[in-house]
Order: structure tokens, then C-alpha cells, then sequence
């Protein structure tokens, strides 16, 4: 660890961003010495971490105390998985419906942050995090980072989607803050074309980065790209991939080029990272400390062995979300690593799907680059589904929610035609439900037509980021 990581971890970060990295040195400290612990200790902190939770949910929050109630569960009395899956599952719907009663009590509303749900066919939902929980994810995501031989000081180069983590007109104390103090330039991902990949590449080849963060199937078009055009281009260490699950003819293209080792990312905007890849790269870790991951068979599936998983936040008093029905599908993973962390192992993340749309005038727009600007337009529809027919032609299946009023579809519209310029027409189809696939995922976005090669490019979706 360099002197500048040092720096940044133990007095800039706390410094400039105290409500997030507060006694940021000391909480990833506390992180390395839990891998060090076996397995199994690690797994009786956790029960341990979800009795509390447990008793802390039904005490303060009434939400909680009416389910336990009416389905019979008392904390003291849970002895066994089995015990705590008497507890119905938390959806989205529960959220939108119960904020209020979600909120412990035990916090005024000013001391907690706000945030949303992420996901795709489904529009986030308000969700309520204390401060300190904000705290120890950042510390956790910066842990799993450091993995990936990426610590806070370092060059990063981000292609990124999600419009909320970065401001396209900053003011000139952000540019500094971004540049000089987080040292990281953003390439947003909406629209791709040979202009805007030539100019990323000269980006980064101008700003050099240690580290590439990025969505998974907007690196892998980009690779392609510098590929394709026999170029230079930067040589990273290492890149980090999230928000969609990365398959596994994405990470050939990537390492191929980048030249460096891939790591894939887990989590969601409810959750922060709640697993990652070890540089053995045979699964992805969960860290026992931050959630309680259950998995649910998947019933005629066409992957076998596909689980539903439900999560439950262990570090966030002031909302608890107990047996969270995350919506994404993952393939568990019984072996051990042979990284020798006490943590436990996942397989492939299958979650939810994303086309690229391929636009008669040669650009292409990822699906991923739609999920946290498109949906959030219209927080009364509750689930959507874009679906690419011809080169012109788009259908929009939706889910109307409390609160629908047919108007909204204009917004809905509008957002749309930022990212569609040109001649591109859109018909709007309201369903009763948008459901999960035979393979266990749930499409948001859906091309039929094919690229020059002659195929549909698809890639799978995760977290929303």
C-alpha cells in the first residue's frame, strides 16, 4: 500500500466524507481479520448478527411486530434455518405500501439516509438506511476492492451507467473533488458509437488508471472496439466489473485486451456489496458480517440448480429488510476456496437480462445503460419491459401501480426518446405482470433484432447500479 492509499484511507476519505467514511482505516482493519477467521466462526457470528437483528425488528418497528405476530415467530424461539423461514418474505410491494411501519422507531427519520431499490423491470422504491450501516458498506466495498489490488488514492477509470453516481455538469469544486481527491474520470454508458469509443479510448489512455470499474457489457463492447480498431490503448492492472452478471465470453474479451485479471462484484443499491471475487476466481465470497443470504429453489427452471436468493441486511437498524426479496438467481457454490478466507462461496449470479439495442444509424445502446434513468421517471408503474422489434420499432410493456395516471406513459416517452434520437417509434402495453423466465430471470430489456454478425447480443443482468 502506497503512502497516497494510506493517506486517503485514514484522513482524506474521513475527512471530506465523514457520513460515509467515517473511521474508514479502522472498519476495513476490522474486515481483513474477519477473512483470517475460520469458516465457521464467522458463520456462528452470523446467527448471532440475525437474532439481534431479529429482536431489534420486532421491538421498534411495527411492521415487523404485526408479521412476526400473525405468523407466529419469536426471536428467542428461532433455533434453525427452518425457524426463520416462517417469516414471509419482504418485496418491493411490502416497501411501497409499509415505509412507514418499515422505519424503526428507535430512529428519528432525520438520522436516517435515503436511498432506493435498484433492479430493472421493477421501479425502485424508497429505502431507509442509519448512518453507521452507510458506513461499514462503504468499508466492505472497499475491502472487496482491495481484492482486486484496487485501494482508495488509486487512478480509476469508470464506464458507468448509473446516472446518480456522477454529475455530467459538475461545477469546478467537483471536477476538483472527483479528479484530484477520488482521482477518477466517468464514461457514462447511454449511447456508444465509433466517436464516443474512440474518444474513451483516448481518455484512457491520457489519464492512465490503475483500476477499470465498470458494467460488464459495456467493457466488453469497448474491448471490442479497441480490439477492432488495433489502436494502443492503457493496460490497467486490474478491472472490477458489476451491476450485471458477466458472462463468461465478456471476461475473455476484457482480459484479452485490458491485459489484466477480472473481478466480478455483487450487490445492489439496498445492500452495498454483499460478494466478490478472491483472485482464485472460483466463485464469489459473501461477507457473513453484512448479510444473511437464504436460497430458494427455482421450480422448473431451465438451469438447473438455479436458486432464488433472499437477503437480510444485517448492519441496517434504522430500516431492517428481513428474507428481502432481492429478485436475482444464482447457481450456489458448495466447495471451498482455496484463498483460505472464512467466507463462504456463490456460483454464478443468473439474475436478470438486458438485450443491446442496435439502432439503424449504427449506434448501440446497452439495456443496462436504461435501468436507474428510465424507470425512475414513473414511480407509479410498478414493473416495465422494453422490448426492440425492428430497427424503428420499440414496445413497452408495463405494470400500472397505485397512483397510475395514464399521462405518465408521455413522461415515460420522453425519457425514452433521450436515448432513441431518430426515427424510432415506441406502442405502450399494459399487462397484468411482467414475469421471471424459465431460466430464472427476468427480462427488462429485449432485442429481436440481430447484430452484423447475425446473432442477438445479449448479456445478463444483475444489481442495479
Amino acid at each position: 500500500m502506497s503512502f497516497a492509499n494510506g493517506l486517503s484511507i485514514h484522513a482524506l476519505l474521513p475527512l471530506f466524507e465523514p457520513k460515509t467514511h467515517g473511521h474508514l482505516g479502522k472498519r476495513m482493519q476490522a474486515y481483513a481479520l474477519q477473512e483470517k477467521l475460520p469458516l465457521r466462526e464467522n458463520r456462528s457470528a452470523q446467527w448471532a448478527s440475525l437474532l439481534r437483528l431479529l429482536q431489534h425488528a420486532y421491538e421498534s418497528a411495527p411492521f415487523y411486530r404485526c408479521r412476526f405476530d400473525v405468523a407466529g415467530v419469536r426471536a428467542a424461539q428461532i433455533l434453525c434455518e427452518a425457524d426463520f423461514a416462517r417469516i414471509p418474505a419482504l418485496t418491493r410491494d411490502d416497501i411501497r405500501e409499509h415505509l412507514p411501519e418499515l422505519r424503526s422507531q428507535r430512529y428519528r427519520l432525520d438520522e436516517l439516509t435515503t436511498a432506493a431499490t435498484g433492479g430493472t423491470t421493477d421501479t425502485p422504491v424508497p429505502v431507509l438506511r442509519s448512518r453507521d450501516s452507510v458506513r461499514e458498506r462503504n468499508a466492505i466495498q472497499w475491502q472487496f476492492n482491495r481484492w482486486a489490488g484496487y485501494r482508495p488514492g488509486d487512478k480509476v477509470f469508470y464506464l458507468w451507467g448509473a446516472r446518480q453516481d456522477y454529475s455530467e455538469n459538475p461545477s469546478w469544486r467537483w471536477r476538483l473533488y472527483d479528479r484530484h481527491l477520488m482521482r477518477r474520470v466517468w464514461a457514462p454508458t447511454s449511447l456508444f458509437n465509433e466517436t464516443v469509443l474512440e474518444s474513451y479510448r483516448q481518455m484512457m489512455n491520457d489519464f492512465r488508471p490503475r483500476i477499470v470499474y465498470a458494467y460488464p457489457t459495456p467493457l466488453a463492447l469497448f474491448c471490442e472496439y479497441l480490439k477492432s480498431c488495433g489502436r494502443p490503448c492503457h493496460h490497467p492492472i486490474s478491472a472490477i466489473c458489476t451491476a450485471e452478471p458477466l458472462l463468461p465470453s465478456q471476461r475473455r474479451v476484457i482480459e484479452d485486451v485490458l491485459g489484466c485479471p477480472l473481478f466480478e462484484h455483487y450487490g445492489s443499491r439496498e445492500f452495498g456489496m454483499i460478494a466478490a471475487e478472491c483472485e482464485h476466481h472460483r466463485g464469489l465470497h459473501l461477507n457473513t458480517a453484512a448479510a444473511y443470504v437464504e436460497y430458494v429453489p427455482v421450480r422448473g427452471a431451465d438451469v438447473e440448480g438455479v436458486h432464488e436468493i433472499l437477503v437480510t441486511d444485517l448492519q441496517n437498524y434504522g430500516m431492517p429488510l428481513i428474507r428481502y426479496r432481492i429478485n436475482d438467481c444464482v447457481l450456489p457454490c458448495t466447495e471451498p476456496c482455496s484463498c483460505g478466507r472464512g467466507l463462504p462461496l456463490i456460483g454464478r449470479i443468473e439474475g436478470r437480462t438486458t438485450d443491446v439495442f442496435r439502432l439503424a444509424n449504427g449506434d448501440v445502446i446497452p439495456g443496462v445503460a436504461l435501468t436507474n434513468r428510465v424507470l425512475k421517471v414513473c414511480p407509479a408503474l410498478k414493473k416495465t419491459q422494453v422490448i426492440q422489434e425492428t430497427l424503428q420499432d420499440f414496445r413497452v410493456r408495463y405494470v400500472p401501480g397505485p397512483g397510475f395516471d395514464p399521462s405518465q406513459i408521455d413522461l415515460l416517452r420522453t425519457s425514452l426518446r433521450k436515448f432513441f434520437p431518430g426515427q424510432v417509434s415506441f406502442t405502450f402495453e399494459q399487462v397484468a405482470d411482467i414475469e421471471r423466465e424459465r431460466s430464472g430471470k427476468t427480462r427488462f430489456c429485449i432485442s429481436r433484432v440481430a447484430d452484423p454478425t447475425g446473432h442477438r447480443v445479449q448479456a445478463a443482468q444483475g444489481q442495479s447500479g
